[in-house]
């Protein structure tokens, strides 16, 4: 409205000294700082429309000022109300089900390394990792609660970075990483054995900060969004990791599906929807088929890809019982309850992380958090339908209780995150703008 002035102190003439005066005793009772910009913004915002209503009803302006003052009731009294829901929470209950997770994990593999003892056996592969999941769960303890501490805006804000760092791991990892069973995908660091291919996973996440970066955009947006999941998608799979490149590929597009679907691109959302799915599903195809007949792909890799899409798998796999078929493991020793209870306390986890994400007034939460679940469901998905022999024998995992150090790290990580969202879910807006350096209210 001409003649009023909102902003400064100065601005506000006469009657805007209360106007401040009124914030700055509310923001005094908020204890959480990153909540105090968002509060103030809010605050200010119903203030000044209340003052343009009552000069509209033929207020002074100082006048109007002091009624909109007044209307919010005692400055002490809001703050201590605001400062009760906008405060930082703890998801007890998804800590409950990780605790839980946790004690299964440390019985089962405790379990084959009795067992293994029983059968006379000192040492192999089997009782080298079972016996360092105790070192692995804690690290992924304490992966958890660091970035449960670490605020995921600083994710987002830095997520193009931080992707580029992953991308150029796995081009070294492509160079100079070790090849076991025909994959490349372990880097060596301070000589241990870094799995790229469980690291990777972290990624899709990261892609939610990136995604969120494009918000607002048009087919520019859209056009970037498919190449920064594209290019990791497309290393993952030279390292011949096939199943966790699929399983990025499903999970980022589902992301990418959900952010069109939210309009977060300026782009026909439908229309925006089946071009992706039409060109994600077809290019990767015809890529494929150009190196199976082109022959570019190994024999190995061409008798897999057969085994795929022809043949059954096996569910009598004996081997990798602490790791791949764990599941199995269970089901052939303790009974098929055994396998059934595991898999549906996981079940109520993966379901807990999407009702979190799903639930978070802020955007880019919610997309991260569906980044996380998409994970961890794939990746308990497609573990029961190896252990079945649904799908051809290949490399999987159990989230949190396979043995092998970097996939309990990766999954404690994703907790993490996800725990980090739903402790700010009462503080961020709906849309906040996400700088490398600075973040401001959009």
């Amino acid at each position: 409205m001409e003649g009023i002035c909102f902003g400064s102190n100065e601005c506000f003439g006469y009657g805007g000294v209360g106007m401040e005066e009124y914030l700055r005793k509310v923001l005094d009772q908020i204890r959480c700082k990153k909540a105090r910009p968002y509060i103030e913004q809010e605050l200010r915002d119903h203030l000044e429309d209340q003052v343009r209503e009552n000069i509209s009803q033929g207020m002074d302006q100082e006048k109007a000022i002091d009624e909109a003052v007044k209307d919010m009731g005692d400055p002490v009294e809001t703050g201590i109300m605001l400062d009760k829901v906008h405060k930082p929470q703890i998801a007890w209950k998804l800590v409950a089900l990780v605790g839980l997770i946790s004690v299964i994990g440390l019985l089962i593999h405790a379990m084959i390394l009795n067992q293994a003892s029983e059968d006379g056996i000192s040492y192999n592969i089997v009782t080298a990792l079972s016996g360092k999941y105790f070192i692995f769960l804690c690290l992924g303890l304490i992966t958890m609660a660091v970035l449960y501490w670490i605020d995921y805006t600083a994710i987002a804000r830095f997520s193009r970075i931080i992707a580029v760092f992953m991308i150029a791991a796995c081009m070294v990892t492509l160079s100079y990483g070790l090849s076991v069973n025909g994959m490349i995908c372990y880097l060596l660091v301070g000589g241990i054995a870094v799995s790229m291919q469980a690291v990777m996973l972290l990624y899709i996440p990261v892609y939610g900060g990136i995604l969120y970066k494009y918000y607002g955009k048009g087919y520019r947006g859209v056009f970037a969004a498919i190449l920064w999941m594209a290019v990791p998608v497309w290393l993952v799979f030279l390292m011949r990791s096939g199943m966790t490149a699929v399983l990025m590929l499903v999970s980022m597009m589902v992301m990418l599906t959900v952010a069109l679907m939210k309009g977060w691109f300026k782009v026909p959302k439908w229309k925006a929807i089946l071009s992706v799915w039409g060109a994600v599903g077809v290019l990767p195809g015809l890529a494929l088929a150009g190196m199976y007949f082109g022959n570019i792909l190994r024999i190995y890799q061409k008798e897999r890809i057969r085994a795929f899409f022809f043949d059954g798998g096996t569910a009598s796999v004996a081997e990798n019982i602490n790791t791949d078929y764990l599941l199995s493991y269970l089901t052939s020793t303790y009974g098929l309850l055994a396998g059934v209870i595991v898999c549906c306390v996981l079940a109520a986890l993966i379901f807990y992380v999407f009702s979190i994400s799903w639930k978070q007034k802020n955007q880019l939460g919610m997309i991260m958090g569906l980044g996380c679940g998409m994970i961890l469901l794939a990746s308990l998905a497609m573990n029961i339908l190896a252990n079945i022999g649904a799908i051809p024998k290949t490399a999987t995992f159990l989230p949190f209780l396979s043995a092998g150090g970097s996939f309990v790290i990766v999954s404690y990580a994703l907790i993490g995150i996800i725990l980090s969202i739903y402790r700010f879910k009462n503080v961020y807006p709906s849309h906040m703008r996400i700088f490398a350096y600075r973040e401001k209210m959009q």
